[in-house]
């Protein structure tokens, strides 16, 4: 009689305790790991070296300078951003003959802005970009420059936002100017399966400003515009500062996606 009140008992044990490890249960299964973490990876995270990548190669006759006194122009046709958490100027000269046909220069999808100061974050670009140069001009000495904006989200979750100490008119813009001297191309893995998913959705092309030293109000309400903007960066943050991606926030993310293709 014992024996036959136990089995029912012992029975009930091991199928819940069977259930809580069941990789098949739905909040195990929406738990499983989907995109390593690269957290530690060089550039990444807490890591302060530089980011591992090929250098962004330019056609012949196009370099990058700085234009250090040059103020950040807020006309959104020079805006070119999928991820919103910051901007960074490029500088283009085409030193080719004036008249010559202009040059168009290809921003791949995850280039990486690499910040020349180490306690602000260095910035990933989710798409590809199609820049065109035209042909150098001369006005006495100089020459004419195109300048353009590129809009980064954030790989090193611990440093400090790269606009924090912008002054005058453009504390009201995530612009970080003159803090980008060099560019490469990730080869970090994690990130490459990551802006895998995120192409092909034109409909996160950013066509409107966000304001810094507003969002840091207590009233400040997030535009409906950036929250898609808000919950990649903390995909991205998944990779590169926490424990990797997983099924279910892609799953949540992909979905959010949706109306962007």
């Amino acid at each position: 009689m014992i024996k036959n009140l136990l089995y029912p008992a012992a029975l009930f044990l091991l199928l819940t305790s069977c259930a809580k490890d069941d990789p098949f249960a739905p909040e195990q299964h929406d738990q499983k790991i989907v995109i390593s973490p690269s957290n530690g990876n060089p550039g990444l995270g807490d890591s302060q070296e530089e980011p591992l990548g090929a250098a962004l190669t330019l056609p012949q006759g196009i370099r990058i300078v700085e234009r250090k006194y040059h103020p950040f122009d807020p006309d959104l046709r020079k805006l070119y951003a999928h991820a919103n958490f910051f901007y960074v100027d490029i500088n283009f000269v085409n030193d080719r003959m004036p008249g010559t046909p202009p040059v168009t220069v290809e921003l791949p999808a995850g280039l990486i802005g690499v910040s020349s100061i180490h306690d602000k974050q260095n910035g990933l670009s989710i798409e590809k970009y199609l820049i065109t140069v035209p042909p150098t001009k001369r006005y006495g000495g100089g020459r004419d420059t195109t300048t353009v904006y590129i809009g980064m989200a954030c790989v090193n979750k611990n440093r400090s936002m790269p606009w924090y100490d912008n002054i005058g008119a453009e504390q009201v813009y995530p612009i970080s100017r003159n803090n980008y001297p060099k560019f490469i191309v990730t080869s970090d893995p994690s990130l490459l399966k990551l802006l895998d998913l995120l192409k092909g959705h034109p409909g996160l092309k950013v066509n409107a400003h966000w304001d810094p030293v507003a969002a840091h109000e207590e009233d400040y309400v997030v535009p409906q515009w950036m929250k898609i903007h808000n919950q990649i960066q903390d995909v991205i943050w998944d990779i590169t500062d926490g424990f990797g991606l997983t099924l279910g926030r892609m799953t949540e993310l992909m979905e959010k996606l949706k109306p962007y293709r």
